[in-house]
C-alpha cells in the first residue's frame, strides 16, 4: 500500500513542474475540444461515417457513427497511462518520461484532426 502511495505522490511532484503541467493541460484542452464537438454534432452524423482510412476506398473504410467516440476514449487512455508511466520514470530516465507526455501530446493532437475532419466532412 505504501508503494502505491509513494508512487501517486511521484505523479504529484512530476505534474508540478511547469513544462508538464503545460503539455499535460494543453492536452486535456484537445481532449474537452473533441468531447465538445461530438456532443453538439453526434446528432447530425449519418449512420455510417468514414472511419478506417487505412482500408481500400469504399465501404470497407465505413463504419458506424457511434465508433468516433473511441478517439476521445483513446486519448484519455493515452494520457492516463503515459501520465502515470512518466512520473514513475521520471527519476530514472527523465528523457523518456518528457516524450511520454509529449507523445500523448501528439496523440491527442492527431484524434481532434481525425474527429474534426470526419464530423465536418459527414455533417
Amino acid at each position: 500500500m505504501t508503494s502505491f502511495l509513494q508512487k501517486i505522490s511521484l505523479l504529484g511532484h512530476f505534474w508540478q513542474e511547469k513544462n508538464n503541467f503545460t503539455i499535460f493541460r494543453f492536452n486535456l484542452s484537445l481532449i474537452a475540444v473533441q468531447i465538445i464537438i461530438l456532443i453538439f454534432k453526434f446528432n447530425n452524423l449519418p449512420p455510417q461515417i468514414p472511419f478506417y482510412f487505412s482500408l481500400p476506398w469504399g465501404e470497407s473504410q465505413l463504419a458506424s457513427s457511434t465508433n468516433i467516440i473511441y478517439l476521445p476514449i483513446f486519448s484519455i487512455l493515452i494520457t492516463i497511462i503515459n501520465g502515470f508511466w512518466a512520473a514513475m520514470l521520471v527519476k530514472t530516465n527523465p528523457l523518456f518520461s518528457k516524450l511520454l507526455i509529449v507523445f500523448s501530446l501528439i496523440f491527442s493532437f492527431f484524434s481532434l484532426f481525425s474527429v474534426s475532419q470526419i464530423v465536418f466532412l459527414v455533417s
